[in-house]
């Protein structure tokens, strides 16, 4: 029995200091751990340049991260592009779409009465009492907000950059000594330790990752697609919205797509609202197919258990949790691995089961 409580307080002791490591320590390591996977992983690449093209490996993985670097800043480049025209003409256009939503309430209300008999004046009332309640607390609560989150927002521009500077120079210090380095610490038992760590990590936590961004993107272009198909002149804007909601646990596309399918099923816009819903059927079954397909039995886990850590994770970490949740746990399982034999965690699992 003492045995028992002893490795479950070795479990709430790894659990805990892997919390605390991504909840206060993560922030000032992150860029040098960012430099250590990036040298890891072009590594191999780099001897094959030095070997072939007699160039130093600092020039050829600088080259490679400035090249890796300019291809991501220049697609967000033109999707942000894209997406501020989008902004702006929703925001020059606000008074239009209040009067079509006026316009919209009132056609759904009249129809409600004529459907099922109800008040649509009180209907009506309704909405809009809670649509100027809703502009109250805008205006009290978010729009002075607006310029401490300008401020906050170029304060983070600023440090993301002074973060790719660092990780720019620790990559070009770490992959001249990478090699050295990582002969004289594989004598070491716990840097060995580590490196099966990682790789069991990156082989799972690699595998949720690639798989959960694979489906994003998917579902994304679809749902840019289906929206662009049926005219809708924010396609892009709103197309990446219902995407990143996707990614979200208990949430999905359904979250806009079937209100806006049924919206226009009351207006009697019965084309919209079978394109609204038809959309909405072929992205949720690329999702039921892909995941499987993707993950398999990979992770080991329950899909339960990664819609729990994934809300766990957004309730502690914000939106990184959606990424960190899962790393956690992935983390704790494979410290678990490392350090008690598969024998006795087979125990410990008939044990508290008892």
């Amino acid at each position: 029995m003492a045995d028992k409580y002893k490795k479950l307080l070795g479990v709430i002791g790894i659990t805990a200091a892997v919390y605390i490591g991504l909840r206060y320590l993560l922030a000032y390591v992150a860029p040098f751990f960012a430099a250590y996977l990036f040298v890891r992983l072009v590594n191999p690449l780099t001897r094959k340049i030095q070997d072939r093209m007699k160039i130093k490996k600092e020039w050829s993985t600088v080259f490679l991260l400035l090249l890796v670097t300019g291809a991501l800043a220049f697609g967000c480049w033109i999707l942000c592009d894209q997406l501020i025209i989008q902004i702006r003409n929703v925001v020059m256009n606000l008074d239009g779409y209040r009067r079509s939503f006026g316009g919209m309430v009132d056609g759904c209300c009249q129809a409600l009465e004529g459907t099922f008999g109800i008040n649509g004046e009180d209907i009506r009332q309704f909405i809009y009492q809670n649509i100027e309640y809703m502009e109250d607390r805008v205006q009290v609560y978010i729009l002075p907000g607006l310029f401490n989150s300008s401020i906050k927002y170029a304060a983070g521009i600023l440090k993301g950059i002074a973060t790719f500077f660092v990780i720019f120079v620790a990559v070009t210090l770490l992959i001249r000594d990478y090699d050295e380095i990582n002969d004289r610490l594989l004598k070491y038992s716990p840097y060995r330790k580590f490196l099966d760590i990682m790789d069991r990590l990156w082989n799972i936590g690699g595998a949720y990752l690639k798989a959960q961004l694979s489906i994003i993107l998917i579902v994304t272009v679809l749902c840019v697609l289906g929206l662009w198909l049926l005219g809708n002149p924010y396609a892009l804007l709103v197309g990446i919205v219902i995407g990143l909601l996707d990614a979200l646990p208990f949430i999905g596309t359904g979250t806009i797509l079937l209100p806006w399918a049924v919206i226009c099923l009351i207006r009697g816009d019965f084309f919209y609202a079978a394109s609204y819903a038809t959309l909405f059927l072929i992205t949720n079954g690329v999702r039921e197919y892909l995941e499987p397909v993707l993950l398999g039995d990979k992770l080991g886990v329950y899909p339960i258990v990664i819609a729990i850590v994934v809300y766990a994770g957004i309730c502690i970490f914000g939106v990184a949790g959606v990424i960190l949740g899962p790393v956690m746990l992935f983390l704790v399982v494979e410290i678990l691995k490392a350090i008690f034999p598969k024998k006795e965690i087979c125990e410990m699992k008939e044990q508290f089961r008892r």
